[in-house]
């Protein structure tokens, strides 16, 4: 094993370890470092002490003055030989077996949580047009909506479950007081125990938004500053201004009808609906009136196809919204005078 960047323990930590006191952050780094080749030498050289000490025994004996007898001299040499075997032989097995033991649980648990933080970390992406459902190893399920990149590990770690998100998800969190659940935003983190929540922060958009359903989070910035929400509670953070505010909705739950694959919209401008939109169906759009910008929209769709999503947007619109399938764009125009009788 490569002990390059790995940290010798002191030699204090490694006595501690071997005499069964030491704490349990100390056996981890020196159990760690005894599975490489430095350590595993050290430990080798400990053994070899130690037996060294049953060949000193033997030359105690050989002393100048008169042995009343060779049946006697035998007889001691024999208890002496037994006790200094039977000592070196428990010094060992107190080497060696808490390690083997301590190893071993160290395997164990290892193949459940990550222990040491070095197990690494998947990646993957939802393109524009998809979204994906994962769960990952402790229960916790993640919905994923599209153009969004989630970095998590392959094991969590023992003290904490951490992952990083750019872009938009859901998270059902599995409890665990001991094991906090954070989702990392690029600088800022929400902090989980146990809740059911939507996050929103494409690296482009201005602001960050959370939506808590249920259970208790945190909104923790790189300064430690902490914003605490209660459900049904709406967090937006300015990512430029750095400020926070939270907000309390009675419908709050549109928010994540995207998972179900429902697109909801309330008093959103025409930019918001082209974001939406272009992430869903990864189509771009064309605006040939400047005043359609400023028409906003309230919609909650279950149609799937871009082309009824499109219509039912004519129908709450001042606008007309032609899609050319070839060139995957979308036309938007107003309906003549109307859209100038909006403004």
């Amino acid at each position: 094993m490569d002990t390059k960047n790995m940290n010798k323990p002191t030699e204090q930590q490694i006595q501690e370890v071997l005499a069964g006191i030491a704490t349990s952050e100390d056996a981890q780094i020196v159990a760690k470092w005894f599975a490489t080749d430095e350590g595993a030498a050290y430990l080798s050289k400990s053994v070899d002490r130690d037996a060294e000490q049953i060949k000193l025994g033997y030359e105690e004996l050989y002393v100048n003055h008169d042995i009343p007898s060779e049946e006697m001299f035998a007889c001691i040499f024999r208890n002496i030989r037994r006790k200094r075997i039977r000592r070196i032989a428990f010094r060992v097995a107190a080497v060696i077996i808490p390690f083997i033991v301590l190893m071993g649980l160290f395997i164990q648990v290892d193949t459940r949580v990550d222990l040491f933080g070095d197990s690494g970390y998947e990646e993957i992406y939802v393109p524009k047009g998809e979204r994906l459902q994962m769960m990952f190893q402790d229960g916790t399920r993640a919905y994923i909506n599209s153009d969004s990149h989630l970095r998590y590990p392959k094991k969590f770690a023992l003290s904490s479950r951490k992952v990083y998100l750019e872009g938009e998800a859901y998270f059902v969190v599995s409890k665990n007081s001991h094991r906090p659940f954070i989702v990392n935003l690029n600088g800022p983190a929400v902090h989980v125990l146990g809740t059911s929540f939507g996050v929103q922060a494409y690296p482009e958009n201005k602001d960050i938004t959370v939506c808590l359903d249920e259970g208790h989070v945190n909104l923790t910035l790189s300064s430690e500053k902490k914003y605490p929400m209660k459900p049904g509670e709406k967090l937006v953070y300015d990512k430029e201004s750095e400020r926070c505010t939270i907000t309390r909705s009675t419908d709050i739950h549109l928010s994540s009808l995207w998972k179900k694959n429902v697109i909801a919209f309330k008093d959103a401008p025409l930019s918001e609906v082209i974001k939406v939109l272009n992430r869903w169906y990864d189509v771009d759009f064309k605006i040939e009136d400047e005043a359609a910008w400023d028409v906003y929209f309230t919609l909650t769709s279950e149609n799937t196809l871009l082309e009824k999503v499109l219509q039912d947007l004519e129908k709450i619109s001042p606008l007309r919204f032609e899609y050319k399938e070839v060139e995957k764009e979308v036309i938007v125009m107003g309906k003549g005078e109307e859209l100038r009788s909006k403004r």
